[in-house]
Order: structure tokens, then sequence, then C-alpha cells
């Protein structure tokens, strides 16, 4: 199996139009209708989506937000792909 967070720009395996910008940063996820908030690792990101790195989350839902700064601001993110603790999301207007 293709790991996708290995695979460089340009790869025959690539599907990405945009070049990422790789980062180690991290993150909180909110989940509408559960209680609290869960934390993450963003491990690539542009401004059309990103790369996280999730642990102890067996389930995923497919609409969340993502915050840098504590929920002073936020993006809506949709889950476009999971492998196992990676997954990579869209953000959306």
């Amino acid at each position: 199996m293709i790991d996708n967070l290995h695979i460089q720009r340009g790869s025959p395996f690539e599907r990405r139009n945009i070049g990422r910008t790789k980062i180690a940063k991290s993150a909180l996820l909110f989940f509408t209708g559960q209680i609290g908030v869960r934390s993450c690792s963003v491990k690539d990101i542009t401004n059309g989506g990103g790369g996280l790195r999730i642990q102890g989350l067996p389930a995923l839902p497919l609409n969340f937000e993502l915050t840098f700064d504590n929920f002073r601001t936020a993006r809506k993110c949709r889950l476009i792909w999971r492998d196992e603790e990676f997954v990579g999301v869209a953000f959306e207007e």
C-alpha cells in the first residue's frame, strides 16, 4: 500500500494539484453533537486542506471544525481520506 503522506509532489502517484507546506503544529478538533474537543497534529497544509495525525479516534465524522487558536477562529473541514491515524481534509467555505 502506498503511504500518501510520503509521496513527493511530481510523483506519478501524486494526485494533488497544489504542493503542501509541511508543518508540525498542534490543533483542536470539534465535532457537532459531542461535548469537548480532541487534539491532533497538522502535518501539512494548503489553503484548500491539510493532512492531520489523529490518535485514539476509531471513528471520525465526515464534517468537523479545526482550530489552531483555541476557537478564536476555526476552519470547517470535510474528511477526504483516512489511513489509520492519518487523515486528509478539505477546508469548506
